[in-house]
């Protein structure tokens, strides 16, 4: 069927179910993530149910908003208005929903509370700072931990952390999911982004102007790593250093410390290339984030909460504010 076409049928038959919220969640969710089954996933339903809900969507609307192919979907030319407009209410129904639970907060029902535990992540501390800003005349009881990826499972697990966010290289997702699903937590996705590596700004290779980086530019540097020591995430290293060809490898504690030896010794690490995340932000960074040549890794960004409880208003704040940078 042509791109934005129309589908054949009664009005009478199109009309016979509302639209309502979650299919512009849906259709939203598999927008972002390019697939109905990734979709399906991180909705907590099946695959037969999210495709009959988009298709009484389309039906509604008589027109298409996604092709299936192969490889994905692709979006028709009015799915992409539909979309764009469906991102807008969905916003706005953000906004009067955390207008209600901070009004609820205010009226007497104790400190603001957050509690999360977070990856070697730049942009989630960002968040977090802008979060208590926000509340700096509100009473709070707020916690944030920034910590290795194995640490933030073992916190949201345990207790400590009511949500996580954390990466994997995508290859051993399913296998750290399983590993959600067998202790009680929920996974949700936000999204992928390719391997790249982090040069301090004072690295000779930084400074020599390119854009891009090339097999042997750092065969006589270091690679920095945060150990992990859980298994899928402790896989990461191996993987990580057979493409860029079993350099020395050191271990630090977080990246703050990777960011500081890298400043005084030929070194780097290994970061998503999320430039645009960062840009987004209007974060300056003391580091370059570059694309390397025939290595193709992806990370896969996501959160876990425990199935039986529910998050803060801060909390909400703070998933949706991420969530909002993968769009």
């Amino acid at each position: 069927m042509p791109c934005g076409s129309r589908i054949s049928g009664r009005a009478a038959d199109w009309l016979s179910a509302a639209m309502n919220l979650n299919q512009l969640v849906y259709a939203s969710e598999i927008n972002r993530l390019g697939s109905f089954s990734r979709a399906a996933q991180t909705l907590f339903i099946s695959q037969s149910a999210l495709s009959k809900s988009i298709h009484a969507l389309e039906m509604e609307l008589g027109q298409e908003i996604f092709i299936r192919t192969t490889d994905g979907v692709t979006i028709t030319d009015f799915g992409k208005m539909f979309l764009a407009e469906a991102e807008k209410a969905l916003q706005h129904i953000t906004k009067i929903k955390n207008m209600a639970m901070l009004s609820q907060n205010e009226s007497g029902a104790g400190p603001l509370k957050f509690s999360a535990s977070c990856g070697q992540m730049l942009f989630a501390g960002e968040i977090f700072a802008g979060l208590l800003y926000r509340f700096l005349d509100v009473d709070t009881d707020f916690r944030f931990r920034q910590r290795s990826y194995s640490e933030v499972y073992t916190d949201v697990k345990d207790g400590v952390s009511d949500v996580g966010v954390l990466m994997t290289l995508n290859t051993y997702t399913e296998d750290a999911c399983q590993m959600f699903e067998r202790n009680g937590l929920e996974y949700h996705t936000l999204g992928r982004l390719n391997v790249g590596v982090a040069l301090h700004k004072n690295n000779p290779v930084a400074k020599s102007g390119i854009t891009r980086l090339k097999k042997g530019m750092l065969s006589d540097q270091m690679l920095i790593m945060i150990e992990e020591t859980l298994d899928p995430f402790s896989r990461e290293r191996k993987e990580i250093e057979a493409a860029f060809g079993s350099p020395r490898t050191v271990y630090v504690a977080d990246n703050d410390t990777a960011l500081n030896l890298s400043g005084q010794v030929p070194a780097f690490f290994c970061v998503a290339q999320s430039n645009k995340i960062y840009s987004k932000l209007n974060m300056s960074l003391t580091m370059q984030i570059y694309p390397y040549q025939n290595v193709n890794l992806k990370y896969e960004f996501g959160w876990i909460k425990l199935k039986k409880t529910e998050l803060t208003t801060v909390e909400k704040l703070f998933v949706g504010e991420i969530t909002r940078l993968f769009r």
